[in-house]
């Protein structure tokens, strides 16, 4: 059996949220460029990994290798081992990877995963939230809705974008905005804000009607289908 700390360590991936989702959201076009043509599936299932890297590499303006694997933490082939939904194989000496592809909606079985966050560490953890999911915190009676894009981030980079959307909102509508709502709104952020010490263990709740929510390592993740 592995050690929980130092898989936390092997799938820590340490991005700005603006960053990670930059990164993603390229690393999906270039998928999807390859293996999705104007009249439907262009039969292309695994893509070179060394090929793309470079490829992504180029997209998103890093200089060179170097550069590019100091962002990522490593190679990038160790991080997409750390990424949901994410398979690599190995032909020839060359190594490929494939984006597993969201499942039909009459294949969707409906789930509740539940991570008690008990230390930092945990907040490490990779969160790949569905386009159908929200995630729960029922310590704060707090929500992150659904919003019917793939969100894929440590759970500590999904809370600091949630305080930082909670934050932006008040700040733009606080001319119209009662006093009392905004001060409410800011609470919620403080309270988040402390969850991010894990003082105490608070609880991470993913609800996604596909099924198709990870949280990497799973490790003491319940899973319960509904």
């Amino acid at each position: 059996m592995g050690n929980p700390v130092n898989d936390l360590e092997r799938t820590k991936i340490d991005l700005s949220h603006q960053e990670m989702d930059r990164l993603l959201t390229e690393l999906e076009s270039i998928w999807q460029a390859f293996t999705v043509g104007p009249d439907g599936p262009t039969g292309v299932e695994w893509l070179p990994v060394t090929g793309i890297a470079e490829a992504l590499r180029e997209d998103l303006g890093y200089e060179d290798v170097a550069e590019f694997e100091d962002a990522l933490g490593g190679n990038f082939s160790d991080f997409l081992d750390k990424l949901p939904r994410i398979v690599k194989k190995e032909t020839d000496g060359r190594v490929y990877f494939q984006i597993l592809p969201e499942p039909p909606r009459e294949e969707w079985k409906a789930t509740r995963q539940t991570l008690t966050i008990q230390n930092r560490s945990d907040l490490w953890r990779v969160c790949l939230k569905s386009p159908h999911a929200r995630v729960e915190i029922p310590e704060l009676e707090f929500e992150i809705s659904a919003d019917g894009k793939k969100h894929i981030d440590s759970i500590y980079n999904h809370i600091t974008q949630a305080i930082f959307n909670l934050g932006n909102y008040v700040s733009s509508t606080r001319a119209t905005m009662p006093p009392d709502t905004a001060a409410r709104i800011m609470e919620t952020v403080e309270q988040l804000n402390v969850l991010l010490d894990v003082e105490t263990p608070w609880t991470w709740i993913l609800h996604d009607p596909s099924g198709t929510s990870v949280v990497k390592p799973a490790d003491g993740v319940l899973v319960e289908e509904l």
